[in-house]
């Protein structure tokens, strides 16, 4: 009987997952240089400990079951629950700001569908103990940073706005019940000019309210030229001049990390409705074709949720399905290719203990070996050796072995020289 994987889950054979772990070093190596510290966490959680954050429509997007002790776990849907259960568990110890990243699997039981799986890999980046502005602007840094150097420079934008900016707005304009308002901003997107009109209608905006709020969202561009013009649209009120200030600090510490060009405001960047709390950004292709690559926000409220001390907190989640379509689309994901940097290749049985000497000496060097494990002849030893993407084929056979030498072929040139085995080893030794 033969097996296939599940809907919505992947198998990465070594040819995938060399491209793979090329961009996942890249994204590590950028996260780091910014000084935040790695963590780990587990796979299964309490179903509760989501319950928290989202409420009882989680259980339908998870894959949830009782374990053996009849208590109701689920795999993680997302990592902000844990985290935050983790810096509760030590926030007497913990030194701030807490910075810290991560990048595991994670689990959602949704329909299947482009840049949208099951099981999906969300690169996570958090800071936790800062209030002000200056941690917001350095994960928006990270995320613009990594794009980068991930070669999407032109490929994708920033949107960015303030909770309390709309909420203020929203109040300057004499909306009480601000969540249904909340919630078709959500939707403009995806809807009709029309039907967003039904949807403000149906939430109890007048035609003036309505022409107001479509103007404020109208107003957006770059970050630093939009913010003086949707300032003009705004009523003064203490929620509003919050959100303003923070936005033009962001703006002013967005260019003096020279990234102020990445950046979009953007109002109608509502998110997680009784989760965020101030700044709320989210990554997209320029085109505008495919899902978020990026989400995130400042949400302060999260470890008081979970039983600690109020403490602020920003990060986002990248998933890796969206990034991948969008590096694919760009051109610049990576080859997906085995390489090895050396092929020991054998004539005969009894030079086994000079093939393996000089194999861990290489190893010994950070190179990537491999030696012949069954037997072959010369020819098909050759045949392997271009298969795995060989730079170097090193020839052991009578003539050398006489004279304690090997033959080093470049695979790409097609040159080849006879050296001493210790010559060779001292003159590729790092």
């Amino acid at each position: 009987m033969k097996f296939q994987s599940l809907k919505g889950f992947r198998d990465f054979y070594p040819e995938e997952m060399a491209a793979r772990r090329e961009v996942l070093d890249k994204i590590f190596n950028v996260v780091r240089r910014y000084g935040f510290r790695e963590v780990d966490s587990p796979s299964v959680e309490s179903m509760d400990l989501f319950r928290i954050k989202s409420g009882e429509e989680i259980v339908q997007q998870t894959f949830s079951f009782k374990d053996k002790g009849e208590r109701e776990i689920t795999l993680i849907p997302e990592l902000t629950p844990t985290i935050a259960r983790m810096v509760v568990d030590r926030e007497k110890t913990l030194r701030r700001p807490i910075k810290w990243f991560s990048m595991p699997k994670m689990w959602r039981y949704e329909e299947p569908q482009s840049g949208r799986l099951r099981e999906f890999y969300q690169l996570n980046v958090d800071i936790y103990g800062v209030k002000g502005p200056e941690a917001d602007a350095e994960v928006l840094a990270v995320g613009i940073d990594l794009m980068l150097k991930l070669g999407l420079e032109g490929e994708f934008v920033f949107k960015i706005s303030d909770r309390r900016f709309m909420q203020g707005a929203l109040e300057g304009l004499g909306v009480t019940e601000v969540g249904p308002v909340f919630a078709a901003i959500d939707k403009r997107g995806k809807i009709s000019p029309e039907e967003f009109k039904q949807l403000l209608a149906t939430a109890g905006l007048n035609d003036f309210q309505m022409g107001k709020l479509i103007a404020i969202l109208d107003t957006k561009g770059p970050i630093t030229e939009a913010l003086p013009k949707v300032k003009a649209l705004l009523a003064r009120n203490d929620t509003v001049v919050e959100g303003m200030t923070n936005l033009e600090k962001l703006a002013e510490l967005m260019t003096m990390y020279n990234m102020a060009q990445y950046c979009e405001f953007d109002p109608a960047i509502i998110r997680g409705l009784a989760y965020y709390t101030g700044t709320v950004f989210e990554c997209f292709d320029v085109k505008g074709e495919l899902r978020a690559v990026f989400g995130g926000g400042r949400y302060d409220k999260i470890v008081g949720l979970f039983g600690g001390e109020d403490m602020p907190a920003v990060g986002f989640g990248m998933g890796d399905a969206v990034l991948e379509i969008l590096m694919r689309r760009a051109g610049v994901w990576p080859q997906e290719s085995i390489t090895t940097d050396y092929y020991i290749l054998t004539t005969k049985p009894q030079f086994k203990e000079t093939e393996t000497f000089l194999a861990q000496a290489l190893r010994e060097n950070n190179f990537v070996v491999e030696v012949d494990l069954q037997g072959r002849n010369f020819g098909n030893q050759m045949k392997y050796a271009n298969a795995i993407g060989a730079r170097h084929v090193l020839i052991l056979g009578d003539k050398e072995m006489a004279e304690g030498k090997v033959t080093v072929k470049n695979m790409e040139t097609g040159e080849q020289v006879m050296k001493e085995i210790r010559e060779f080893l001292s003159s590729v030794g790092r």
